[in-house]
């Protein structure tokens, strides 16, 4: 692939998960044609669910690192958490990977993906059940995640500086 090729690609890839998050009712073979250069820049699904796969746990991975420096309760919460705050920056990925799970092709990257979990939260990296952890990882992180599509409404006022910050901004 040529530098050139490589670029189009990727503003391709951002163009696609630009509007998977804003619709994510659609699936793989439809997000593919809602852009011009759609086709051109991947051949076909499972080449977009790679490039995908890659943005997703790069996304995570930089959640992780991030989570590092801050103070997190237990190493298996950093993980989780950084799993929902990738899931929420990139919720149409996160949608199309998670309508993709079973898919051959990607078993590999998705136990990559989960041993990776697995180790961020301090489970040793030759443990006989790492992408397990890693799994139950995952799924603890799904149950965690904020749909973005429902409003949430506070039960209580918040009343702390940043709440106080954002209605001298609002008004």
């Amino acid at each position: 692939m040529t530098w050139d090729a490589y670029n189009r690609r990727k503003e391709t890839l951002r163009d696609l998960l630009a509007i998977a998050d804003r619709r994510r009712d659609l699936t793989l073979t439809e997000l593919l044609d809602t852009v011009d250069a759609g086709r051109n820049a991947f051949a076909n699904e499972t080449e977009l669910l790679f490039d995908l796969q890659m943005a997703w746990f790069q996304r995570l991975s930089g959640q992780l690192d991030r989570l590092v420096s801050e103070s997190v309760e237990t190493p298996e919460l950093m993980a989780v958490t950084a799993w929902v705050n990738a899931a929420a920056e990139m919720p149409g990925a996160r949608a199309l990977l998670d309508a993709h799970l079973q898919e051959p092709a990607l078993a590999k990257a998705f136990a990559k993906e989960q041993a990776f979990l697995a180790a961020s939260a301090g489970v040793p990296m030759d443990h006989p059940d790492l992408t397990g952890h890693g799994r139950r990882i995952m799924d603890s992180a799904r149950e965690s995640v904020v749909d973005t599509d429902t409003e949430i409404v506070d039960e209580e006022p918040r009343t702390g500086l940043v709440a106080k910050l954002r209605s001298v901004i609002a008004a």
